[in-house]
């Protein structure tokens, strides 16, 4: 998925997209995580010069006050330690299966996980992160 994909970007989608450009990057894929207590984001991008990572949360402690949108690139040369595991069970009683994907890299520090009890929007969400990071990485 891509920036314009993520329906849980809010106000930051129109950030996130002008940093992009204003980069004049290739977006690959990217990855949104939301704290459900307190909103934050943490929103990932593979694009061509490597991984963005973003944060985007309050300035101060009021989460009705200004809001920031932080980031830092990380090449792909100096993105170390992924790793890519699967787990999948069969219910052969009634035929159907559970799958667990989890993506993990060392540098920059990302843990993503998505199952089959999220849905397939984020398991394909997951998976086009992990693979756009897989095919880039050094």
């Amino acid at each position: 998925m891509k920036i314009g994909q993520w329906d849980n970007l809010g106000r930051a989608r129109a950030l996130l997209q002008k940093q992009l450009g204003q980069l004049g990057t290739d977006e690959y894929a990217s990855h949104v995580t939301v704290n459900s207590d307190n909103g934050r984001l943490r929103v990932l991008v593979a694009c061509d010069v490597g991984v963005i990572d973003y944060s985007y949360s309050p300035v101060g402690p009021d989460p009705e006050g200004q809001w920031i949108l932080r980031g830092q690139a990380t090449r792909w040369g100096s993105v170390r330690g992924l790793r890519l595991v699967t787990d999948a069970q069969l219910d052969g009683d009634v035929e159907t299966s559970r799958s667990v994907w989890r993506f993990v890299a060392e540098e920059p520090r990302i843990e993503l996980s998505a199952s089959s009890d999220d849905g397939d929007m984020a398991i394909e969400a997951a998976l086009a992160f992990a693979r756009a990071c897989m095919q880039h990485a050094g």
